[in-house]
This record gives C-alpha cells, sequence and structure tokens, in this order.
C-alpha cells in the first residue's frame, strides 16, 4: 500500500490483478469486504467502497447468500481498460516526460528494446 493514491483504488488494483492472473477466476468467490479491511488494516467503509466499485464496473457480482463473486468477463473488461489506458495515457505521458529531458525517440526506443532483451533474459533464467 502507498499513499499515491486512494486506499479503496489500491484495493480495486489488488483484486483487479488476482483477477488478471488467474487466482480469481469466472464466478470464483472473492475474500469478504471484512477480511480485506482485517488484511490491509483498513476501515471496513474502504473495503466495501472498493468491492462496489468493481460491481458498478461489472467486474463483480453479488451471489445472494454467498458473497461477492467475478463475473463473466472481468478479465478481459479488465484487460481492456488497463490497455486502453496503457496506450493512450501511460505513453503520452512518458513521451512528454522525455521530451522535457530532452531525450530523443531513437534513444527511447533503444531503452525500450533493452529493457525488453533484460525482461526476457531474467523470464529465461
Amino acid at each position: 500500500m502507498n499513499d499515491s493514491q486512494p486506499m479503496f483504488m489500491q484495493i480495486m488494483d489488488i483484486i483487479e490483478n488476482d483477477i488478471i492472473t488467474g487466482v480469481y477466476k469466472t464466478d470464483d468467490l472473492i475474500i469478504s469486504t471484512t477480511q480485506i479491511s482485517k488484511l490491509y488494516s483498513v476501515n471496513p467503509t474502504t473495503a466495501v467502497k472498493a468491492v462496489s466499485k468493481l460491481t458498478d464496473a461489472g467486474i463483480l457480482y453479488k451471489k445472494r447468500g454467498i458473497g461477492m463473486c467475478v463475473a463473466e468477463g472481468a478479465r478481459e473488461k479488465i484487460t481492456e481498460r488497463r490497455r486502453e489506458i496503457f496506450l493512450n495515457v501511460t505513453i503520452n505521458a512518458v513521451l512528454a516526460e522525455a521530451k522535457t529531458l530532452g531525450i530523443s525517440n531513437d534513444e527511447l526506443i533503444i531503452k525500450i528494446l533493452q529493457a525488453k532483451e533484460q525482461n526476457k533474459q531474467q523470464d529465461n533464467q
């Protein structure tokens, strides 16, 4: 947890990451808001807000008498939203910062390719 964004958003990201990585699959029951609040030492209202926002986004649904479950297509919705943010916001921010720092597009591309190669080597170890 960090101070860069509100706690409920960080909890949302954690749950979304668990869905993307397959910790939770379609129709799986997620941990309760009580468990979330204890695990992350947050107010129960914060946990409820995170789960409610994910429900409103169609990522989770309530199974009456059981708890909150992963909705069908949740992984695809999360991936598509994050992909759009990455391609339309993150990359533009990187390009703007590179320009501010006097980093050429060619230098940036070289650094990206080097980082990609390093990640590939680490994955092979």
